[in-house]
């Protein structure tokens, strides 16, 4: 698991950047197969990212 400075959000909702032995980012695995939403709430730093691989994902749908 990797952070940014903040690591919970105002739900007290832990905010982490997850990584498999592999490499795998999960974060950005969950988004392209559909599973999760970006938050556009904040700034954080892979955000932009985020938000490509979601349109991608709609864009594919």
């Amino acid at each position: 698991m990797r952070f940014d400075n903040l690591k919970y959000d105002k739900q007290n909702n832990l905010l982490c950047y997850l990584y498999l032995q592999n490499k795998t980012f999960v974060n950005a695995h969950l988004i392209k197969s559909g599973y999760t939403i970006v938050n556009n709430e904040m700034d954080y730093r892979y955000k932009e990212k985020f938000n490509d691989l979601l349109t991608n994902y709609n864009s594919l749908s």
